[in-house]
């Protein structure tokens, strides 16, 4: 309920083709792992997919007065066959890496790097970041590199930039890093490691997280969806508005594992 609701707050923002508030019958793959639990903190997972796109969590909290937990989010586009886009159709199911980059090497690039540091700062404001602190720590640099194609060296399709560390898929990593499609300037990955700095987040305040616990499956299972919605609100500080409380969705432990997803690999693909 609390990864909805942030994907019902966010997408619009973040210019998401994805209508809001989502209903049941619009997610796929829904994944929520049991807390994980050490004597550092609580941990736990989830992801969903929606449309096009997947959207991954990690959240939860740590116990130690000193430590900061640093929960993060994914946003990847994918394509029909379930893998990572590229931002071009694809040929057939399954194309490889090397022949979509290829094609799109070919085409006309919509996107320079003026438009790449302006839209950077657009996402900064659409996750209500505060963009002067959070770049004092972390400087912008923007990723536009070169590839390998049957012609030579030329502009890559694929171009980036980041907050901070510029590991992509890392949820341990302490920054704001995205790709976008040169073709098209389309998203095709966003991974914020360090989204304590994101208003959204973390999804379920860590003080909280015990009281929430202590509710049991199966007196939460009886509770009506307005009884969820204050719930959500209670340890979310969510405010309704920006609810749609999924009903009926049960996601067993074994569907946990989709909420990661399989990736197009390439080396071309995320900066080093």
């Amino acid at each position: 309920m609390a990864m909805v609701a942030f994907v019902n707050h966010y997408a619009p923002r973040l210019n998401l083709p994805i209508d809001v508030p989502i209903k049941d019958r619009d997610i796929h793959k829904l994944g929520c792992t049991p807390p994980e639990y050490s004597t550092n903190g609580t941990v736990f997972l989830g992801g969903f997919q929606i449309g096009k796109y997947s959207f991954g969590f990690q959240d939860g909290f740590i116990n130690r007065s000193s430590g900061i937990f640093k929960p993060y989010f994914v946003i990847t586009e994918l394509e029909d066959d379930g893998l990572a886009s590229f931002g071009i159709p694809l040929l057939y199911p399954r194309e490889s890496s090397v022949s979509v980059m290829q094609r799109a090497s070919q085409m006309k690039y919509a996107v320079n790097t003026n438009d790449l540091y302006r839209m950077a700062t657009n996402y900064l404001v659409a996750l209500e970041i505060n963009q002067k602190p959070f770049e004092k720590t972390r400087p912008l640099t923007l990723l536009s590199t070169v590839y390998h194609s049957p012609r030579g060296l030329v502009p890559s399709p694929i171009m980036a930039a980041c907050w901070g560390e510029s590991a992509l898929r890392d949820p341990g990593s302490n920054g704001f890093a995205f790709l976008i499609s040169s073709v098209t300037g389309e998203l095709l990955e966003m991974n914020v490691g360090n989204a304590s700095t994101c208003k959204g987040l973390p999804l379920i305040k860590g003080e909280d997280l015990n009281k929430l616990l202590a509710i049991s499956d199966d007196e939460f299972l009886k509770y009506s969806d307005l009884e969820r919605s204050n719930c959500l609100v209670r340890f979310t500080g969510l405010h309704c508005s920006d609810l749609h409380c999924p009903g009926g969705i049960e996601a067993p432990s074994s569907q946990a594992a989709n909420a990661v997803f399989n990736v197009r690999t390439n080396g071309n693909f995320a900066p080093k």
